[in-house]
């Protein structure tokens, strides 16, 4: 009769990793099973059976054991935590109650037609929500980075150390809670003013940078039982903040709310505050300092929105995700337009800063685009085309996704130019070949426009998807027109790609021209609040065309174009400050050609 195995000597207690990470332990020796089977170190070592000092204390077995010291750290911490918060609850519930601070209900408030997104208690300023991402919470002092003595809340770092194991345990990052200063909300002002300042959001920026679910923000601000947290509270403030008018004289840089918002985003951040709103925030932030020549905070700030996006796993689907699963197809599309955003801001923050290697990856091209902008907005499902399918004419692209094909071209071609150590017979072969595809990008884009209903924007039809194509063609032609850069010694298709950029810079300058007063009417007619700061690349690009045509021919017609589009610059100066760089630049080119003319 055969033996039976040997029965595996037990521990008295669990492995150090699995007492840790509060995981069942079989405390078979020398290895448990479930180290043996993740392929981890079993550690035994620090059993003890003294339980008379520090550190020491029963397992849930009943037997003693040592418990780490950091573990001690970590539980004097969070008393130490939550006894700041009674005592900072308990000094606002007495200031409030002396009367030394009173907030009116309407700015604790966006009020619905059914339901408050914000409730205002008689003497407590706390909002905390009860299903939420993070709790905002307001306190008496004012704004001020260095004013926050609070600790910030824990984050897994094995998120980052070892993302393998952080998935393969199904451990979750908990929504911190962010205690923000009552100006912050003061500075939303009332629920009236709220809600305008949302309903033109959406009729303006929205129009061409749709990064922000129309259905889920009012759905989630007329639920009572989700309540802004302080990531809301940021976005609110960032959207306000894009939509800022500069006075004339001013300096967007110095804008207060600008400061408040760019402090309260990196105080949020500071406090593990990680949710789409923050990236979302961050966009708009990029988008008013791209918007008013803020560099170089723009170029950085665009940088700092591709880590975020890449920390949280937006950028592939295998990455591993810091935000829960999204619950809707709606929340879905909206991360993918985020992402997408992320990209076209990286592309076109490079447009004039040559050189620099981009922030994001190039992106696949089964990547999926955009779907319809309209059913997003009211929570239609519908079909999302890879990006190769998308540039078929026979394939329906929304507006935004027209965009987001227009960056990938913008991305490509500062790629090619970008490649010092490119063959000399691929590089012309790939110019013409980016060539031949804007072109056709272009004549589709277009053809759509004239089809679009003029009655739905507040600027041209694609405007934005045509403005980056001009000027990824304008920069393309630019860097082959010139007989001086030519290369000796070069194949033929040198001389092929020199004649198709000259040629190109005229008639892409003339659509580019047409475009633009097209624009100039719309910006009339209607609001020059709704331009996207996007378009102005395009303008000064053919300006500068313009200007290097006088140069060299004196031509009477190229002048008067020239101050037309000067003309067109100064009225998009009214919403955009960039645009004022950019007419400098043309000015001082402009002088410049006029004295070597005499």
């Amino acid at each position: 009769m055969p033996s039976s195995p040997p029965i595996a000597e037990l521990a008295t207690l669990a492995c150090a990793p699995c007492r840790r990470q509060k995981r069942r332990c079989d405390k078979v020796q020398p290895s448990c099973s479930l180290c043996t089977r993740i392929g981890r170190n079993c550690d035994y070592s620090a059993l003890t059976s003294n339980g008379d000092k520090e550190g020491e204390g029963r397992t849930r077995d009943g037997t003693e054991g040592l418990v780490r010291v950091e573990d001690l750290e970590g539980l004097r911490e969070q008393i130490r935590a939550l006894e700041s918060l009674v005592k900072s609850r308990d000094v606002i519930v007495s200031e409030t109650t002396n009367g030394d601070v009173h907030m009116d209900g309407e700015r604790m408030a966006l009020i619905d037609d059914t339901s408050a997104a914000y409730t205002n208690g008689s003497n407590d300023t706390t909002l905390t929500p009860l299903t939420g991402s993070s709790t905002l919470q307001s306190s008496a002092h004012s704004w001020s980075p260095s004013a926050q003595a609070y600790t910030a809340s824990p984050f897994p770092s094995l998120f980052f150390l070892d993302s393998f194991m952080f998935t393969y345990e199904r451990f979750t990052i908990a929504p911190p809670h962010i205690t923000l200063p009552q100006s912050t909300l003061q500075a939303l002002g009332s629920s009236a003013q709220l809600r305008e300042m949302i309903e033109h959001y959406f009729r303006t920026i929205h129009l061409h940078f749709p990064i922000v679910s129309h259905i889920r923000l009012y759905q989630h601000i007329a639920n009572p039982l989700h309540e802004p947290g302080a990531d809301m509270a940021l976005l609110f403030l960032a959207m306000k903040l894009a939509m800022l008018p500069v006075a004339e004289g001013y300096s967007a840089r110095n804008e207060r709310l600008y400061g408040e918002v760019k402090g309260l985003h990196a105080f949020v951040e500071s406090q593990n505050g990680f949710s789409v709103q923050l990236l979302q925030s961050a966009l708009l932030i990029a988008l008013y300092e791209i918007g008013h020549g803020i560099y170089p905070a723009a170029y950085m700030t665009v940088g700092h929105c591709a880590r975020l996006g890449h920390a949280m796993g937006l950028h592939t689907r295998d990455a591993p995700e810091m935000l829960a699963r999204p619950a809707t197809w709606t929340e879905q599309e909206e991360r993918r337009r985020v992402w997408w955003s992320v990209i076209i801001l990286d592309r076109f923050i490079n447009i004039g800063h040559s050189g620099k290697p981009f922030a994001t990856a190039e992106p696949d091209v089964n990547t999926h685009v955009p779907g319809n902008d309209a059913g997003w907005d009211k929570g239609q499902m519908f079909v999302a085309a890879p990006l190769a399918l998308s540039a078929s004419l026979t394939t329906v692209a929304s507006p935004f996704a027209r965009t987001c094909q227009a960056s990938h071209l913008l991305g490509k071609v500062l790629r090619h130019l970008g490649d010092k150590g490119m063959s000399l017979e691929y590089r012309f072969d790939e110019a013409l070949q980016l060539s031949r595809t804007l072109n056709s990008l272009e004549h589709a884009l277009r053809s759509e426009a004239i089809k679009e209903d003029m009655t739905q924007y507040g600027q041209p039809p694609l405007c934005t998807a045509l403005s980056i194509t001009y000027s990824a063609m304008l920069t393309l032609f630019d860097a082959y027109s010139c007989t001086d850069r030519a290369v000796p010694n070069a194949p033929e298709t040198q001389l092929q790609m020199q004649q198709e950029s000259i040629e190109g810079m005229f008639r892409v300058s003339d659509l580019a021209m047409q475009l633009a007063r097209n624009l100039r009417d719309h910006l009339n007619s209607t609001d020059v609040s709704v331009c996207s700061p996007l378009a102005v690349d395009s303008l000064y690009q053919t300006a500068a065309t313009y200007a290097w045509y006088m140069r060299e021919s004196s031509d009477a017609n190229t002048a008067h174009l020239l101050a037309e589009l000067k003309e067109i610059l100064r009225l998009v100066n009214r919403r955009w400050r960039v645009a004022g760089e950019y007419l400098t630049f043309v000015e001082a080119t402009e002088f410049q050609n006029a004295g070597a003319i005499r």
